[in-house]
């Protein structure tokens, strides 16, 4: 058990505090680096932002949620963006679909594309049309004074920074280097068998710990290349001041919430019990509640049971659209009320589309 929650729990919560931390760190570089005009044609267009928060969403894992639910917090995009794509991902079950039931998951990932733009562009339209509706700040501020002139603000001297290397730059940079050298060691993150265990099959990284490295260089190479001027006000005060503490507690008691309650409830056996009579008021039930937990694991029940004709298919729809795998725990992080406010919404949404599938 201790080497499971070592895993499932302490293992996730390095991953997702620091990958979401590093977007946030590359993010403030971009927006320095041009000078703000990318987060404000971004801010501007509210269509552009649903779209590409709808397909964020439907890439495979978590990924997408996590880079969406950046821009949100910092007010690049706004609620429907952001509404859309918590609906369209399926988080790393997309994976167990596509393995499963390929031709269905395409079909699956497509039906909720549509929804999720539909949705996100009615809640722009009935919410406000403020970027962000919900009350988060504009966390991404430029200095004048330091970035007016991009280049000589970003662009430091690498020897000088290693030379005079200041005690924030350290601790960022070794911090860095362990995550990457412990997620190529296979500690952290996911990785999947080539050709199978038993045989003996090589092991490699899976896409979402591939885009977890790429992030974690780029944010090495900031590290490494910023001044000490956008080191001190922008990463260290705004970056791990503002949001270290409260994304890694947060996410701490949210997994661990989710894995005493994996440990001491069998949800698969509960969830077979709803559906053993095909009682499809029950499996909608099911499907809805089990939606509502922030993790991965408890949703591939519902596929499983799906693939071998025990869950209907308006139960699996349900499910896929109020969960969100791990996607959303940065946000219940950053604020709560936006957290059960889209929750809320997708429950609505499963209902609908679970009563319309039932019907027809």
């Amino acid at each position: 058990m201790l080497q499971e929650f070592l895993t499932d729990v302490v293992g996730q919560i390095v991953v997702i505090t620091f990958f979401v931390l590093s977007m946030i760190m590359v993010l403030e570089y971009l927006n320095v680096f041009s000078k703000g005009h990318v987060h404000g044609f971004m801010q501007r267009n509210s269509g552009f932002q649903i779209l590409i928060a709808a397909f964020l969403g439907v890439v495979p894992g978590c990924i997408g949620s996590y880079t969406a639910v950046s821009l949100y917090t910092h007010n690049v995009i706004g609620f429907g963006a952001l509404l859309a794509n918590l609906i369209a991902t399926t988080g790393d079950e997309a994976f167990l679909m596509m393995s499963k039931m390929p031709d269905k998951a395409m079909l699956i990932f497509g039906g909720l594309m549509v929804l999720s733009v539909a949705a996100g562009y009615l809640a722009n339209f009935f919410v406000s049309k403020r970027s962000n509706p919900c009350g988060q700040e504009a966390h991404f501020v430029l200095h004048d004074a330091h970035d007016h002139h991009r280049h000589s603000s970003l662009h430091g001297n690498v020897i000088e920074n290693l030379r005079h290397l200041s005690v924030h730059r350290l601790i960022l940079l070794v911090s860095i280097i362990i995550f990457i050298v412990l997620t190529l060691c296979g500690f952290l993150g996911e990785h999947h068998h080539h050709g199978g265990e038993m045989d003996g099959g090589e092991e490699g990284f899976s896409f979402v710990t591939l885009i977890s490295l790429v992030v974690a260089a780029v944010a090495l190479y900031v590290v490494v290349r910023v001044p000490e001027h956008f080191l001190e006000d922008h990463i260290w005060h705004h970056v791990i001041g503002q949001h270290f503490w409260k994304i890694l507690s947060w996410t701490t008691f949210a997994l661990i919430l989710v894995f005493v309650i994996n440990e001491v409830c069998d949800i698969e056996t509960w969830v077979k019990q709803f559906s053993g009579g095909s009682v499809y008021v029950f499996c909608m039930l099911a499907a809805i509640l089990i939606g509502l937990i922030p993790e991965s694991g408890p949703h591939f029940v519902f596929i499983i049971l799906y693939c071998n004709g025990v869950m209907p298919l308006g139960a699996l729809l349900a499910n896929c659209i109020v969960q969100d795998g791990h996607g959303a725990i940065p946000l219940f992080a950053e604020s709560k009320k936006d957290f059960f406010i889209v929750k809320g919404i997708k429950v609505i949404l499963a209902l609908i589309v679970g009563v319309a599938a039932w019907l027809l």
